[in-house]
């Protein structure tokens, strides 16, 4: 029977990201091979959680998000797994979720392009920074097209959302001090017009 949960995070970026419905199925700890993609519940926590297996052993599951630098530090037991996840819904479409070794593939081409992206961002970042604080993009932008801040309560506390159209190209979650902007969208951003409370 298959089941369903939205995507709240960036941790599974690019195959997931906000907004998506994510099909899952139940799955046995005994049936999960590295590069499957799972929901589960942390040991201690109470918020299910979506990342890919990265190891499988008699001391448990161990998974880590696509778009996480490090494993997570919690090895996971039957008890812990929602299940295992099959497709995901983006805009009226269903993309299937690949696992096992087609995953652990899909999961080293996204190392790849992260390192790659990461030295560009190293070489590129002064003129990337430069353009937008200049406004020349911004100003480009009529009134209706420019981004909008969207305010709301989770969990009891504030959070942020910039978006543009319907894409959300910004966020800053409750607690934190500073906006995480979206490459390329910071080039339409006033960022000293952001709420800062």
């Amino acid at each position: 029977m298959e089941r369903e949960i939205f995507c709240r995070g960036e941790s599974m970026r690019p195959l997931f990201r906000p907004g998506d419905r994510i099909v899952f199925v139940p799955c046995c700890s005994e049936d999960l091979q590295q590069g499957d993609v799972i929901v589960f519940v942390p040991p201690g926590r109470d918020e299910r959680v979506v990342h890919r297996v990265v190891s499988t052993g008699p001391v448990g599951i161990r998974t880590k998000g696509d778009a996480n630098p490090y494993q997570d530090a919690w090895d996971l037991r039957q008890q812990d797994i929602v299940g295992r996840a099959v497709a995901v819904e983006r805009g009226g479409r269903v993309i299937p979720v690949a696992g096992g070794p087609a995953g652990r593939l899909i999961a080293a081409c996204i190392r790849v392009l992260r390192r790659c992206d990461h030295l560009a961002s190293y070489i590129l970042n002064p003129c990337y920074r430069g353009l937008a604080r200049c406004g020349f993009f911004r100003a480009l932008l009529p009134p209706a097209l420019r981004p909008r801040v969207i305010t709301f309560e989770r969990d009891g506390a504030r959070e942020m959302q910039l978006v543009l159209g319907r894409r959300i190209i910004g966020r800053r979650p409750a607690g934190a001090c500073t906006w995480t902007i979206r490459r390329p969208f910071r080039l339409f951003v006033d960022e000293q017009a952001l709420p800062w409370r």
